[in-house]
């Protein structure tokens, strides 16, 4: 982001050095004299915070007021308009100070105080909406902070540049933090903070955050790349100053006068060479083969590729690294050209862009943060508004809001695909074509029913690369595709395939309450036209009797079930009944229900009650009327539930009493479903499963691990993983675990598995949870 008009400092590092040492008000003023202009309303907020903050000190000791000064500096400097600036100086003063949004909404205006507003909200962070999570006890408050952060942007994305800014002077000054706070924020900062500022195309403050956590976060591997770069410098330095001499000749000899283009050298930075050599598995350094890099700017756009032209023609290209995003510009308004070259041996990259473009590159364009005067958005800000998040919905998740956005909007790799027409769209690396699709429509996302990908026929889950032009051929009716939703990219898909899903089990759960509750009381309720498939007509038959509460909703719990049961059982007059002989024979305590229900009716007593009874089996918890009897769990081979999972339970046959478990959005399960087998409601058991690790020296012979499991299935041992190599000719250890169900003690059976295998057992332990994962 940049205005016209170039500050004093000649660079972002310059002013941050600056910044980063001052200790008094008078030295922060002097800074953001020398990056803007001080107009009459900058000095007047200048003149409230440091009235609010009076007395104020940072942790370093400080006045308070250097921070929103400095702050404010570095925002004028990435070109920041008049309210930024001044929103800057007052962004702590509602959070931190008596002041009042009302007195800054009074002083400076709706703008500003919006914008205050916005920065306020961000860091207001309640108590009541923090959890306790054991795997990543920080992870939480990471992505509240995150969530709020961009709630706060769509509204105003200026909010974004401000609240980036302040983080930057914060990890500046962090040193007189305690070193788990540094390294909590450092963390979260490169969570957070430095792939937003990415997103911005503010590179120059990107670079910097991510450096700052880098040198926090992981001081030894820091060390080691800054100590290997010190050694390295005078060597690469004349390297790249030898490459760049060769190129001015030959821009030189190609007609460019001195003046009509600039050349920079630099050497890449600490944290970028990690990330490199965690990529590439790199031990060493010197593995990294592109530390070297060279930008040239010149001053038209046309100039870009006569310079790319030259480099070309002079030096081989490594086809693979170049990337035109001049004319394929990236989501954020980011223009350059990337080639990587040879030349004696070392490789370097080339970047080429105008002046203006690295202006942009470097700090943003601020025209994209002016939008909102003109009422047009920037097409460079709809990725905000492409992530379909509502802050109203308290049921969300953030934690899976933030993993969604940090790997469909921040952290990724972009590539450019093209409709048959010659439009480009940008999408996140492996994206698939129903990505693309949905990109176009939601709705052509929904009735996608076969694709083209170069004029050839492709699936509609095939990845896509750059270049690649695709063609969506549009069916009737939409087409439910939310078992590929692990598959999907991009956050737009990923939403409608999880509305997609949403619909589909309520749907599920509204039918499997129709065939429960006709399994309690061992009858259709409304006639045996409208079953399960006609939900919704059943649901209306109930509300038409003033029974409250969905079907969808009251399948959630047992207590559900149970007031709808009790409902049912006082509103609706047309009492179920069996229709038919076979009916009664099957469901053989029906008639003496009835019987006691009509007499009931005529004496003016009151019905009986359905009761419900509890049935612990397995791992699960079953709940059917008194009557019924279910003596077993089993599982077919269409679906594989694990802990956790959702799931229904089918009866095939009353007189077998077992139920059949699938999850609920298995295929065959939803068959049974619709041709309303009978029910019951189903639940995973809360109660943690004793497992027993066993870790066996397996023989020479073929059969050997077969016959030992086949011997703890024998004697009631479930198997929950076994895990066994074998190298060559040679036999390894075998680990196996399993839950043992069986009557005996597990003494016992320890010592009979003991005896038969004598030395051949070398551990027999316990572990608590079998669904640990």
């Amino acid at each position: 982001m940049r205005d016209s008009k170039a500050p004093h400092y000649g660079s972002l590092t310059q002013i941050l050095e600056l910044v980063k040492d001052i200790d008094n008000p008078k030295g922060a003023v002097s800074v953001l004299r020398n990056t803007t202009t001080i107009t009459p309303k900058i000095q007047e907020a200048l003149d409230l915070a440091t009235h609010y903050h009076t007395g104020q000190k940072r942790k370093g000791g400080a006045p308070y007021i250097t921070h929103p000064i400095c702050v404010a500096s570095i925002v004028a400097f990435c070109g920041g308009d008049e309210a930024m600036i001044c929103a800057s100086l007052l962004h702590d003063v509602v959070e931190d100070t008596p002041c009042e949004l009302a007195e800054v909404r009074e002083k400076f205006g709706e703008d500003v105080a919006n914008l205050v507003d916005a920065l306020t909200k961000i860091t207001e962070i309640r108590k009541e909406e923090l959890a306790f999570d054991p795997e990543n006890p920080h992870l939480l408050l990471t992505a509240l902070t995150f969530r709020k952060i961009l709630v706060s942007a769509i509204k105003d994305p200026r909010a974004l540049v401000v609240k980036v800014s302040d983080r930057l002077h914060n990890m500046l000054t962090l040193d007189a933090l305690p070193r788990n706070k540094q390294i909590r924020i450092s963390k979260e900062t490169m969570a957070v903070y430095a792939p937003i500022a990415s997103r911005l195309g503010m590179s120059s403050i990107k670079n910097e955050l991510e450096d700052k956590c880098f040198y926090y976060v992981y001081p030894h591997e820091y060390q080691s790349i800054q100590a290997y770069l010190e050694q390295s410098k005078q060597a690469l330095s004349l390297k790249l100053n030898q490459f760049a001499s060769k190129l001015e000749k030959m821009f030189y000899e190609a007609g460019f006068s001195e003046g009509d283009f600039q050349i920079a050298t630099r050497i890449k930075r600490p944290y970028s060479i990690y990330l490199k050599m965690q990529r590439k598995g790199a031990v060493n350094k010197d593995e990294i083969l592109d530390l070297m890099a060279v930008r040239v700017l010149v001053k038209k756009p046309l100039e870009c590729y006569k310079i790319l032209g030259i480099v070309h023609l002079h030096f081989k290209p490594i086809v693979s690294r170049f990337k035109d995003h001049i004319a394929l510009p990236k989501e954020n308004g980011y223009q350059t050209i990337h080639t990587t070259i040879f030349d004696e041996s070392n490789i370097y990259e080339v970047q080429i862009r105008t002046f203006d473009m690295h202006l942009g590159a470097e700090y943003g364009n601020s025209a994209h943060w002016k939008y909102k005067a003109g009422g047009v958005e920037s097409e460079h800000l709809k990725w905000l508004h492409n992530l379909k998040y509502k802050n109203e919905e308290p049921k969300e998740n953030p934690k899976e809001f933030y993993e969604l956005v940090q790997s469909d909007v921040l952290y990724r790799e972009d590539i450019t695909v093209f409709s048959p027409n010659g439009d480009s769209y940008t999408l996140p690396a492996e994206s698939i074509v129903l990505d693309f699709a949905y990109m176009i429509h939601s709705e052509l996302g929904d009735k996608a029913e076969e694709a083209f990908v170069n004029n050839k026929k492709a699936n509609l889950n095939e990845k896509l690369k750059s270049g690649d032009v695709v063609k969506i051929i549009k069916g009737d009716k939409n087409i439910p595709r939310f078992t590929w939703l692990n598959q999907l990219r991009t956050t737009r898909a990923k939403n409608h395939l999880k509305l997609q899903r949403k619909n589909q089990l309520k749907e599920i759960d509204a039918k499997s309450m129709v065939n429960i509750l006709n399994t309690i009381f061992e009858t259709p309720i409304f006639g045996l036209d409208i079953g399960a498939k006609q939900y919704l007509t059943f649901e209306k038959k109930l509300a038409e009797h003033g029974v409250e509460g969905s079907l969808s909703e009251s399948i959630k719990s047992i207590e559900g079930i149970k007031k709808l049961v009790e409902q049912i059982q006082e509103k609706v007059r047309e009492h179920p009944r069996p229709h038919h002989k076979q009916e009664q024979k099957q469901f053989g305590f029906l008639m003496k229900n009835l019987m006691q229900f009509k007499f009931g009716r005529i004496l003016g007593l009151p019905a009986p009650y359905i009761g419900l009874k509890k049935c612990d089996l397995d791992h699960f918890i079953v709940y059917t009327n008194p009557h019924t009897q279910i003596k077993q769990v089993i599982f077919n081979d269409c679906c594989h539930p694990k802990k956790g999972d959702e799931i229904v339970a089918v009866m095939p046959s009353i007189k077998d009493h077992k139920v059949v478990v699938h999850t609920k959005l298995c295929k065959n399960g939803c068959e049974d479903i619709d041709i309303g087998l009978p029910m019951v409601f189903i639940a995973w058991s809360k109660k943690d499963r004793e497992i027993f690790k066993i870790i066996i020296y397996i023989g020479s012979t073929k059969d050997s691990l077969l016959q030992i499991l086949n011997f703890l299935i024998k004697n009631d041992c479930s198997i929950v993983r076994v895990q066994y190599a074998s190298h060559g000719q040679y036999s390894t250890n075998c680990e196996i675990l399993f839950e043992y169900t069986g009557k005996k003690e597990i003494g016992e059976f320890k010592d009979i598995l003991t005896h038969k295998y004598k030395d051949r057992l070398t551990e027999f332990s316990s572990i608590k949870d079998a669904y640990q994962d």
